[in-house]
């Protein structure tokens, strides 16, 4: 399928340059909500978003490529809301951890068929590990907000994070691999995640 590497942090922050993979991103997920289940084709990305293929290029080698890109895009927003829902009292730690699994598992569902294209590619390690570092990045910032400090040192929240990351990384990409029912996967992830991560800390 060619690199996915292209779909990293390596993007130019020109405003011009976001703005069209923010269009990009979004005919992406237009078309994926459409048609379910259908491969999403380089053509019907720039039809969608207005533009032509070598802007698609300027900014993707693949459409897996763009499909890493906006599954990124998508869990940079988890954390806030998974706080939100901590932090407000309205459910159990267990619970929010349960809510936010689930939309993790839920957002890649949506990329199925393209996901598994690409996690099933050469490139599927790199693909892999940078899905596992975005959770892990996530999961350092709830630390980090939900007040963790003062009870774990930080030596073991980093490696927490780590951990917990790249395991739920792997063990959604083995579910795309070899599906089995949501909430099945969701209740295994919830029980191996440790008892003190779903508690708050002091805030």
């Amino acid at each position: 399928m060619g690199s996915v590497v292209t779909s990293g942090s390596g993007h130019s922050s020109d405003p011009r340059a976001v703005r069209t993979r923010a269009r990009l991103a979004g005919a992406f997920t237009a078309i994926t909500a459409r048609d379910p289940g259908v491969p999403v084709t380089v053509s019907a990305i720039v039809a969608e978003a207005g533009l032509n293929r070598s802007s698609f290029y300027a900014h993707f080698d693949t459409t897996g490529a763009l499909a890493v890109y906006v599954l990124e895009q998508a869990l940079r927003d988890l954390p806030e809301q998974d706080l939100a829902v901590r932090l407000s009292d309205t459910a159990s730690g267990e619970q929010a951890s349960r809510l936010v699994l689930g939309n993790i598992v839920d957002q890649v569902e949506r990329q199925r068929t393209e996901l598994v294209a690409v996690f099933g590619s050469a490139d599927g390690g790199a693909a892999l590990a940078r899905f596992g570092q975005q959770l892990a990045d996530n999961i350092s910032y709830y630390f980090e907000r939900i007040g963790f400090a003062p009870m774990r040192p930080p030596a073991e929240l980093a490696t927490a994070a780590v951990f917990l990351g790249h395991g739920l990384a792997a063990a959604v990409a083995a579910w795309l691999a070899e599906p089995r029912p949501r909430e099945e996967l969701i209740a295994d992830l919830v029980a191996l995640v440790p008892a003190w991560v779903h508690a708050p800390g002091p805030r």
